[in-house]
Formats: structure tokens, sequence, C-alpha cells
């Protein structure tokens, strides 16, 4: 799957093409206005070597040279000069070539030039050359005539090396001030978004009622704060409506199924029938697991509002475990239960509701592992905390199964298939305990056929 670029990436891409597209267009420009310039330039210069040749009145090799320095050329053979000097003869450039006749171009008369006091004309015209592009000029001066051209190429290549240097420059520059100014664009415009972000993370069940500020906020943001507050204010309503459901729910269940079992209970001391013993036996035990849920969505329902009252007091952690322990070996038939405790872990923490973490999972541990199989529970000293393990073989879990493993009444189709009796509740009900103590339960990578929980609980 491909990932899209970050917000900041792609602020920061967007500005450089288009501070590209505006520097291309402001070099192309440049470029443009620059040429037109130096070829007005190069006219005007031609027009005044024209005149020169003209007024020489006679023919002077020299001249070439003298009129090549002037106009920067890199060499003669980008310099043509002819002169007609009437009887005194007429030369022109030992490389002329003799395809040009200069009757055959098309002259135009020569705009007037800045600072010359020449009233004779000049005239200009261009033409191809061994495709390079040539500009001329000729001028008359006492019954003579002179003839200048220059290549243009050398022109362009003045102004190429000027820009080049010129974009060596300008270009990182520009480069850096636009990433620069991208960047800070983009911290810039998401700043509100980051603020929400973080107000996301910090969001727990026991902060919905905290609220974003709209005042101060920008125009543009001050919807997206809104929305996000009425979503918050009906999130938090559905909370608080759904956890005095089930706390309610669990304590209006917990009298008549208290009164139910005892009912149950004289009924089964008063009948001397095996039959009525059975079937109130049977009963009661249906309702004892119905107290046992009501207990345990009690329990979740506090948890779930953040008030889950823990009587904290200190705990000798091994010794809690080997009690357990001790005691699931008595449900132990043919599996191997193993044990590893470190000695002296002791933590912070309510006794009833830990004992009641570790007796849910060393006995499904034990009731969902096979007939023949195996049981290894562990305890160590981390840094800050204990790090409890608890392990067993299985029938293969799938991992769909082992995403949902604390859903809350869920229970998958393998221990379905094993007629094995439960809720749903143990799991989701130990990790809420772990995580009201500071701690966290979670489920560690294995094969399809183990699993293998982690406790962590903080010493502090």
């Amino acid at each position: 799957m491909n990932r899209r670029l970050s917000f900041r990436l792609r602020i920061l891409l967007v500005a450089s093409l288009v501070v590209g597209a505006v520097l291309a267009i402001v070099i192309g420009l440049s470029w443009s206005g620059s040429m037109q310039r130096q070829v007005e330039q190069l006219d005007q210069w031609l027009c005044v070597e024209a005149w020169r040749v003209a007024e020489q009145g006679r023919p002077d090799p020299g001249l070439e040279s003298d009129i090549r320095d002037k106009l920067q050329l890199a060499s003669t053979d980008q310099l043509l000069v002819a002169a007609d000097y009437g009887q005194q003869g007429t030369w022109r450039s030992a490389h002329w070539p003799e395809s040009l006749r200069l009757n055959g171009l098309s002259w135009i008369l020569a705009p007037p030039l800045r600072n010359a006091r020449r009233t004779t004309a000049c005239d200009l015209a261009s033409f191809e050359l061994a495709d390079s592009q040539w500009h001329a000029a000729r001028a008359a001066a006492g019954g003579a005539s002179g003839f200048v051209a220059a290549n243009l190429a050398a022109v362009r290549a003045e102004l190429a090396q000027v820009l080049r240097r010129t974009l060596l420059i300008m270009v990182p520059l520009a480069l850096t001030l636009t990433a620069l100014s991208g960047w800070l664009l983009a911290a810039f415009a998401t700043r509100p978004l980051n603020h929400l972000r973080e107000a996301m993370k910090q969001m727990t069940p026991h902060s919905l009622d905290q609220r974003l500020p709209e005042r101060g906020a920008d125009q543009e943001f001050r919807e997206l704060i809104s929305a996000y507050n009425t979503m918050l204010e009906r999130l938090e309503s559905s909370f608080n409506q759904a956890s005095r459901f089930s706390a309610n729910a669990a304590h209006e269940l917990k009298t008549p199924l208290t009164i139910l079992q005892g009912r149950i209970e004289h009924a089964m001391r008063e009948s001397d029938q095996p039959q009525h013993q059975q079937l109130l036996s049977g009963l009661l035990e249906e309702v004892s697991h119905l107290s046992a849920i009501t207990r345990k969505l009690l329990l979740l329902a506090q948890a779930d509002a953040g008030r889950l009252a823990l009587n904290v007091q200190q705990i000798d952690w091994s010794d809690l475990l080997m009690t357990l322990l001790a005691d699931a070996q008595l449900l132990v038939e043919r599996q191997q239960l193993t044990s590893q405790i470190d000695s002296g872990l002791r933590c912070l923490g309510d006794a009833l509701l830990l004992r009641q973490l570790c007796n849910n999972l060393i006995s499904n541990a034990v009731r969902y592992s096979t007939p023949n199989g195996w049981i290894k529970v562990s305890a160590r000293a981390i840094p800050g905390g204990i790090e409890t393990l608890i392990s067993n073989d299985c029938l293969p879990v799938s991992p769909v199964q082992r995403q949902r493993f604390f859903d809350r009444f869920y229970r998958g189709d393998s221990v379905r298939q094993q007629g094995i009796e439960g809720s749903g509740l143990g799991l989701s009900l130990a990790r809420e305990i772990a995580r009201a103590h500071g701690g966290d339960l979670s489920l560690l990578p294995s094969g399809p056929e183990v699993v293998r929980l982690r406790l962590w609980l903080p010493t502090g």
C-alpha cells in the first residue's frame, strides 16, 4: 500500500513547484529582455564600427582585429568586415563566405544612436549563415562604405555565462528560502490541527467532559473545533448513559438473584426427592452463574466510569501467586502445571481485585488447556514493576480471534465447541483491573496453539 506524503511535505512540494514555475518564467522573461537589449546594443556598435570602416579611407587588415576586440568576440571567425573605398580599392575579411551577397539582404534604417552626433544613415540587416544568426550594419561616409557583421552566438554565450553565474547564486538561495517558508507555513497551518490531535491523544473515558476553547482560534478552524466539541458532548452523553445502564442493571439484578439463590437453597434443604434435588441444583448453578456475570458487569461499569474503588495496601505478590497455583493444582487432571515465581515480589493494590484478576487468568489457562497439555506461570521483577507471564497450550486460535481476545462477551468457536461454560467477561475484567492499578494485561505473539498473556503491575 502506497503511503501518502505528509501534509507538511506536500505544502513544501507545492510551494517549491510554484516558486520553480515563477522562477522559470522570470528567467525566461529576463533572458528574452536581456537578449533584446544586448542585440540592440550590438546593432549600435555595429553601426559605429561600420562608420569607422567607411571613414578609414583605405584598406587596413589590422582594423578587423581591433573591431573584434571592441565587440568582445571570441575570434575573427565571428566577425565579417568589408569596405568599398572607390578608387582606393575594396577589401573584405579573408574568411568571407562566397554565398553572402550584401545586396541580397533585407536592409532597414537603424534608429538614431544614443549619444552619437552622426547625420549619415546606418542600415541594419539580419541573416543566417552556417546555421547561425548574424546581425550586420552598413554605413557610408565621404563616398566610401563600410560593412560589419557579427555572429549572435557570441552575444548569447556571454549572456548565458552571466545568467549561469547569477543562477548559481539565486537558485540555491531561492530554493532554501522556499523550503524554509514552506516548512514554516505548514507548521503555522497545522498548529490548530496539532492542538486538536494532542487533545484527542489525551482523551480518556475520565476526561470526556473536556472541551477545546474556540476563543482565539482562527475562523477557518472554529467550525472544526465546534464539531469536535459537539462530538465529545454526544460521546460523553452516550458513555454516561451506557455506564449508568450497566451499573443500574447489574445493581438491580443483584438483589433478586440473591433472593432467588437463597430460596433455591432453602428448597433444596426442604426437599427429600432426588429429582427435585437435581433440578434445584441445576437452577442454583445457573443462578450462581448469573450472579457472577452481574458482579463482573458491575465492576466493568465502575471501571468504565472511573469509579472502581481500590483498597490499596501492600501485597506479597509471590505469596498470592503461590497460593492460587496451589489451589489450581487441585483442578489439574492430566495437564502439567509448572511455575517459576521469584520470591520477595511486592506491589501496592487492592488484594481482593488482584486476587480475582490472577484467579481468572490461571483458571482460564487450566480450563482451556488441552487434556494432556501444559500451563506455565512465571513472575519476576523488571524495572518499574512486576511482570507475570501465563502461558498454556490450546486448540488453534485464529488471528481474528486473537484480535477480539479482550472483547466483552466474546467467545471463540473453538471454546464453544469444547462446551466450556463462561460469560466472555473474565479477560476484559482482568485487563480493566490491571489498568485501574496503573498496569496492563496484553496478549503476546505466539503460535496458533499457544496463548501467552503478560500482566504488568507497577511496584510504586
